[in-house]
């Protein structure tokens, strides 16, 4: 009925053409930042003479490393006015890094973009970090010295409102308090402070909608003492579907920018593949990934793991191991004891006998509770409405509806998505068959009643993905693809995505949640039968 194939590329980035009259124009009429999708978590602002192959290079590697995405406009031919395709890389970025030098006011390329970068910190709340590049800013606030000089220069021939409307945006950036290389004896340690500042200033990311996650997140910051230099390994357990991933993934993105190394890795090798290696076999094979991981060497060997054992002892070291088994912790006991310098090392598992068999004491695990009713309606809302509590009309059936699924954030995230855009009729159905399901389901009646309304392909889409990502493919690099040459596979990933059965990762991979994984193939057996 199918084959296996490759795509190259499944979910490309939306590249319409915007034809607005003004840069202005476009920013204003836009929606609330709380219901924005965003491309990218920072835009800069530059004079490429003065900073691209110095300043900005490091810069861009800092955030780059920090796993902060940036957009970078090296294939754009520049001109006197911005194109749409910078105008929409500065509306899609969550914070625009404005790197003012002497140069900077010499292209009204740059001019412009700052028009529209303060433009959209008004109507859509961005945030505008500066750096102060070998200028001083009152040359900046008051257009004078050699930087007035370069904006007189560029004004020469422009009209009397486009000189205005440039003044007003260099005077008004000129006041964002922001970092003086010259204040600096290191412009290393200078681009580190920025990058931190960028970090902090972000939101968690993916995670801006998921109820409660900040709090679990302030309790794991506490527990790790983020600020001591004492080495802390701490546990987070809790039953399948509770978030343990979401809140190790939110932390993560907060805390790995106060580490000189980090490695994040979801469900080490899989359980499945673990129990067939004797101890040394998997204590090699466990190591060499992880130190190829912090390193930064993916997909190559470490000859010499020695060498590598020796440049951890001797950095600050955050590493997460994702859903990993006893025998894989006790595999890396010598890689983590040996760690220095403050390293964290958080563990995620389903059970807290995995934990205290590794010998993480009970004062040092997080259990991860259920979400409070009010917040399991609004984790629920959220998928199904957008909006954090149901709208007028649908409040009762939203009720009922999420009481009947345990209070597990999975289940309710997957159960709202696959309601989203419904009409009240086809909530009325969901209650009765909700109640066919067993009770003893808990999450898994989501993602059964999920499941259940897909079609066939959608069906078989979803089994071809569960061996995929049980495999670790990437959707860049190969998936399955249907027989039918005219079915839109990529869409049909797009589906599954939007009712939360999977999600895409920002590096473009398929993430499918343990449970789904396993329920998607027993139900297509039971089906099959």
């Amino acid at each position: 009925m199918f084959f296996s194939g490759i795509i190259k590329s499944i979910l490309r980035e939306s590249r319409t053409d915007s034809n607005s009259l003004h840069p202005l124009i476009t920013a204003s009429s836009s929606s609330s930042s709380s219901t924005r999708k965003y491309s990218f978590d920072v835009f800069p602002s530059f004079s490429g003479q003065d900073v691209r192959r110095s300043f900005l290079s490091h810069f861009l590697e800092g955030l780059k490393s920090n796993g902060i995405s940036t957009f970078i406009d090296n294939r754009i031919m520049k001109s006197e006015s911005i194109n749409s395709e910078l105008v929409r890389a500065i509306r899609e970025s969550r914070v625009a890094v404005v790197i003012l030098s002497k140069n900077y006011a010499s292209s009204s390329w740059c001019l412009n973009e700052l028009l529209l970068i303060m433009e959209c910190r008004v109507t859509l709340g961005h945030t505008v970090m500066t750096v102060f590049y070998d200028v001083d800013p009152s040359d900046i606030r008051n257009q004078t010295g050699d930087f007035g000089k370069a904006f007189e220069e560029t004004c020469d021939g422009k009209t009397k409102e486009e000189k205005q409307r440039w003044k007003e945006a260099l005077t008004q950036v000129a006041v964002i308090a922001g970092e003086h290389s010259v204040s600096w004896a290191s412009e290393a340690e200078m681009i580190s402070k920025i990058v931190m500042d960028v970090s902090n200033e972000l939101p968690s990311s993916d995670f801006d909608r998921l109820v409660g996650i900040e709090t679990h997140v302030e309790n794991m910051k506490s527990m790790i003492c983020l600020e001591s230099d004492e080495v802390k390994i701490v546990g987070i357990w809790g039953p399948v579907g509770i978030g343990k991933t979401t809140i190790a993934r939110a932390l993560y993105k907060q805390v790995s920018c106060n580490f000189q190394l980090k490695f994040y890795k979801e469900n080490l090798k899989g359980k499945d593949t673990m129990f067939n290696v004797d101890h040394i076999g998997l204590q090699n094979q466990l190591e060499n990934e992880l130190y190829t991981g912090v390193l930064d060497h993916k997909g190559m060997k470490i000859p010499n793991l020695q060498e590598a054992k020796f440049r951890l002892k001797h950095q600050r070291v955050l590493l997460i191991l994702d859903n990993v088994c006893s025998k894989g912790l006790q595999a890396l006991g010598n890689l983590i004891q040996s760690l220095q310098f403050g390293s964290k090392v958080i563990v995620t598992s389903e059970d807290i006998h995995t934990l205290r068999e590794c010998r993480i004491n009970q004062s040092q695990t997080y259990k991860v509770a259920f979400p409070s009713g009010e917040e399991a309606l609004q984790i629920f809302s959220y998928s199904a409405f957008g909006q954090s509590s149901p709208p007028r009309g649908y409040l009762e059936q939203a009720n009922e509806v999420a009481k009947l699924v345990a209070p597990f954030p999975l289940g309710l995230r997957v159960l709202g998505s696959s309601l989203r855009g419904k009409g009240k009729d086809e909530w009325i159905k969901t209650l009765p068959k909700l109640k066919t399901y067993p009770d003893n389901m808990d999450v898994e009646k989501a993602i059964r009643f999920a499941y259940d309304a897909l079609s066939d392909k959608h069906k078989t889409l979803l089994l071809l993905l569960t061996d995929a990502t049980s495999l670790g493919e990437n959707v860049n690099n190969a998936i399955f693809s249907l027989s039918q040459s005219d079915w839109d596979v990529e869409k049909g990933i797009q589906t599954l995505a939007d009712i939360g059965l999977i999600s895409i990762s920002e590096e473009g991979g398929i993430l499918m949640h343990c449970l789904v994984r396993l329920m998607s193939i027993r139900l297509c057996w039971t089906t099959s039968l």
